[in-house]
């Protein structure tokens, strides 16, 4: 019973990731009213309109980025729509790498403020280079084993292919104007992708739940 009704969910989940890949922002957009003089795009703060949970924000931002990768992938997965599959790749990409991004520079900022201040060489906050930041937050990972070792081989990986964070973030057009080089995205096998990046996900979630709790440890010390 249990499992019939587990194949039923799925199959209701699938019929509606299908049809929420046909509802695209081409179809949807055909059926919005005008803007009018007084529309804005955010609401007042005084109005009780969706706002943000501040003290979980970056949790929640961090999971959202890796939520939607997988969101669109599954999307990508279930159609055979050749256009929705090249249009969805790109932001599939984008999102994944922000959230590695991010939740790098998260742990990395709470290793430093529980276990010492930033060694003289670490990599500043502000930039995008995922390999800097997974030399200096490596230095707080123990201990450092096999999976450590091919992790770190999946973050150069996709660091060699997108080292400024702007290979899935802008066109080819763009890239090569603006950038003034001619960038080539990777052949990517969808399947693959998807298991390296939940792959990639535990471990980094795993690294992140790791520096939030010794941080918070020594918070909660302190203020005893």
């Amino acid at each position: 019973m249990k499992r019939n009704y587990k194949k039923q969910i799925k199959r209701q989940l699938t019929r509606e990731l299908l049809l929420l890949s046909k509802r695209d922002i081409n179809s949807v957009s055909l059926h919005v009213p005008n803007l009018k003089d007084e529309d804005t795009l955010f609401v007042p703060r005084e109005d009780d309109g969706y706002g943000h949970f501040s003290s979980d924000d970056e949790i929640l931002m961090q999971n959202g980025y890796a939520s939607a990768s997988i969101l669109l992938l599954n999307l990508i997965k279930l159609s055979n729509d050749r256009f929705l599959k090249e249009s969805y790749i790109n932001p599939v990409l984008f999102c994944f790498r922000q959230y590695l991004e991010l939740t790098m520079k998260d742990s990395l900022l709470r290793f430093r403020l529980w276990r010492k201040n930033p060694s003289r060489g670490e990599a500043n906050l502000d930039g995008h280079n995922l390999s800097n930041l997974w030399r200096d937050l490596k230095q707080y990972i123990e201990p450092k084993d096999k999976e450590v070792n091919r992790i770190g081989r999946l973050v150069e990986e996709l660091n060699a292919a997108d080292e400024d964070g702007t290979l899935f973030r802008y066109n080819e057009f763009l890239t090569n104007s603006i950038k003034k080089k001619k960038k080539t995205r990777p052949l990517i096998d969808i399947d693959m992708l998807y298991l390296r990046i939940l792959q990639m996900y535990n471990f980094f979630e795993g690294i992140n739940t790791l520096a939030r709790n010794g941080l918070d440890e020594i918070v909660g010390n302190r203020s005893l």
